[in-house]
Order: structure tokens, then C-alpha cells, then sequence
């Protein structure tokens, strides 16, 4: 089955690279906050699939 979307990391890099690219303030913190967020998305997903063990 295909997914819509690519993987998060994906779309983190993707959002990093338009924040490079962009020469406005305001476009390259969307895509800043916009990565940062996937990221937040990615290790709480890592967190789900291997809960810590004490």
C-alpha cells in the first residue's frame, strides 16, 4: 500500500532544505517550526515502538 505523504524524516528534511532556500524571515521560521514539529512527531512515535525499560 502506498502512502500519501513520505516518511516523517522526509518531510523534517524537506521543510530544513525550504528553510535554507527562503530568503523571508517569516517563510523560513514556518519551515523551521514546521521540521522541528516532525521531529517531536518522530521521537515520540521512537518512544511508542520502544518503551524504556527500568
Amino acid at each position: 500500500m502506498m502512502s500519501e505523504r513520505p516518511p516523517l524524516k522526509e518531510q523534517a528534511a524537506d521543510h530544513l532544505r525550504k528553510a535554507l532556500d527562503a530568503d523571508d524571515p517569516d517563510t523560513k521560521n514556518f519551515h523551521i517550526r514546521s521540521a522541528l514539529q516532525f521531529e517531536e512527531c518522530i521521537e515520540a512515535t521512537d518512544q511508542a515502538d520502544h518503551p524504556h525499560a527500568d
